[in-house]
């Protein structure tokens, strides 16, 4: 077991298998590196990547294919080669939201720099698929 001690959550007690590794960090966060996914609620489009290290590290995800089903669509070949998983591995994508304070209207997902996450081997990368045309900031309710 390890113990993580949150902002959010509390000090909560996970198994060692949960910690995703993003070797690489993730963009503007080099140095931390390993994460645990948590849920939002159960019905919710939302979970959170929360920093295994560092307490007030930790970012509201979504599946982004809840909202837009075409997501990926028509990515070049060296782009669809950055979300495959090693060896025929299982992968899963999601995206970093950003909710301005009082302004859920407001929501924007970045789709520019999603996060792949080897769900066996437990490592993750956030790639950037800058040829694809997504923005960082792409409003995610339509009024």
């Amino acid at each position: 077991m390890k113990t993580i001690r949150t902002s959010r959550f509390g000090t909560i007690e996970i198994e060692e298998t949960r910690v995703i590794h993003f070797p690489e960090g993730l963009l503007g966060f080099p140095l931390q590196r390993d994460y645990i996914l948590l849920d939002h609620k159960s019905d919710s489009p939302f979970c959170w990547l929360q920093s295994a290290d560092v307490p007030e590290l930790a970012f509201v995800l979504t599946n982004p294919f809840r909202f837009l089903g075409d997501y990926l669509q028509g990515l070049s070949p060296e782009e669809e080669s950055l979300i495959r998983a090693e060896e025929g591995g299982e992968v899963i994508v999601l995206n970093i939201v950003s909710i301005p304070t009082g302004q859920v209207g407001k929501t924007t997902v970045n789709l520019l720099g999603p996060l792949v996450i080897d769900v066996d081997a437990r490592r993750g990368k956030q790639v950037v698929l800058a040829n694809a045309g997504y923005s960082h900031r792409q409003p995610l309710f339509v009024e």
